[in-house]
């Protein structure tokens, strides 16, 4: 007991202290995202130049808005979440697009209701109540059975679901299953270190975070967006397994942290949340300023970006390499469906209104600062 309020006391030290910093510095002083997360000569905006989200975008998120009612699952904010599956997957067709979208849609209802920065604030019953839910979303099997009184997020998961395994090879299913429901699991329920018990590490932070982010499902997605499946018994022949797991957890770091620091001011400032890369270096380094404490979050970033950067070179040398085959058209539609990804997770987040804010200190994220956004047509 003398430890957990160590720990409680310690996380409310770094919150007051990362609060008060904030509120100097945002009647001031802004960053650049863009520019904490450049690695020296590349230009993330360059990079993303090119980029287009869904061209049936406006068509996708109707047809999910039908999908939300009828379950009653689509929030007053929902337009602008769910058009990030259609920046994620913009080549995917339009079945599996509206899967996708709807995946989405489903995920980001559970995580506004009661995921790790809601949970704590609802009341013991509500809490019992979503942990009886989840419980239910995570024991499902490939047959994907509700029982009969089921709710209708758990009906509109599983009509999803449904319609991804049934025109996807049931083994890639399966392990899609498995992080997804391992994501929805970890992400429902309190993450703060008072309820951990214990003040994470950055590493042990970044580690929960990839799941809490459900990134891992994502990257199994770009499979079934392109409807094109990778044999990783060749990959390994090639020896091309190792490189892609680690662009793998690449891609997923540079999305969920990316999203740490646009969300930043939603989750730490409003909500005084501690599951986040920033607060996870304050608590680990209280000598550490605020401008310091930014600085050191971004670099993290960037360096995982400095590594996807890397990986692709490497995965492309090697595949150029390799004689002409079903398995090497597979493989360079999925490093391309990544770097995709990775341009996403950017575009999306400068472009929607989820984080956007009179007052914030990045610049990107300042509502009247923001430029002609991206285009939807």
């Amino acid at each position: 007991m003398k430890h957990e309020h160590s720990v409680q006391v310690a996380t409310r030290i770094a919150l007051i202290r990362v609060q008060r910093d904030y509120a100097e510095m945002v009647k001031s002083d802004a960053f650049s995202l863009r520019e904490l997360f450049n690695p020296d000569d590349f230009n993330l905006s360059d990079y993303c130049r090119q980029y287009n989200p869904h061209p049936q975008t406006e068509e996708l998120v109707d047809v999910v808005k039908e999908f939300g009612e009828r379950f009653s699952i689509w929030l007053p904010n929902a337009r602008h979440y769910v058009t990030s599956a259609l920046f994620l997957f913009p080549d995917a067709d339009f079945q599996r697009a509206t899967a996708l979208v709807k995946n989405l849609a489903t995920d980001y209802y559970l995580n506004d209701t009661m995921g790790r920065e809601i949970y704590k604030y609802l009341s013991k019953e509500q809490q019992r109540e979503a942990r009886e839910l989840i419980a239910r979303i995570t024991s499902l099997d490939e047959e994907l059975q509700t029982i009969p009184e089921a709710q209708g997020v758990e009906l509109a998961n599983v009509e999803m679901l449904s319609e991804i395994r049934d025109i996807s090879p049931l083994p890639w299913f399966m392990e899609f299953l498995k992080l997804y429901l391992y994501h929805i699991e970890v992400t429902h329920r309190d993450n703060s270190a008072a309820a951990l018990g214990y003040m994470p590490t950055v590493e042990e932070y970044i580690s929960m975070r990839k799941h809490t982010s459900g990134m891992p499902h994502i990257i199994s997605l770009a499979e079934y967006s392109d409807n094109k499946f990778l044999n990783w018994n060749w990959l390994a022949e090639v020896k091309l397994d190792a490189h892609l797991r680690r662009i793998h957890r690449a891609v997923a770091l540079f999305g969920c942290l990316t999203n740490d620091l646009f969300s930043f001011e939603k989750e730490v400032i409003d909500r005084n949340a501690d599951p986040n890369l920033v607060m996870a270096v304050a608590m680990n380094n209280p000598e550490m300023s605020f401008t310091e404490i930014i600085h050191y979050a971004a670099s993290i970033v960037k360096n995982v970006l400095t590594d996807f950067l890397a990986l692709t070179d490497r995965i492309h040398s090697r595949i150029q390499s390799l004689p002409a085959s079903e398995e090497t058209d597979t493989i360079t539609t999925h490093m391309g469906t990544l770097e995709k990804i990775v341009q996403a997770s950017w575009m999306w987040q400068v472009y929607t209104k989820r984080y956007k804010r009179e007052q914030s200190i990045w610049t990107e994220t300042r509502l009247h600062e923001v430029g002609k956004p991206v285009s939807l047509s």
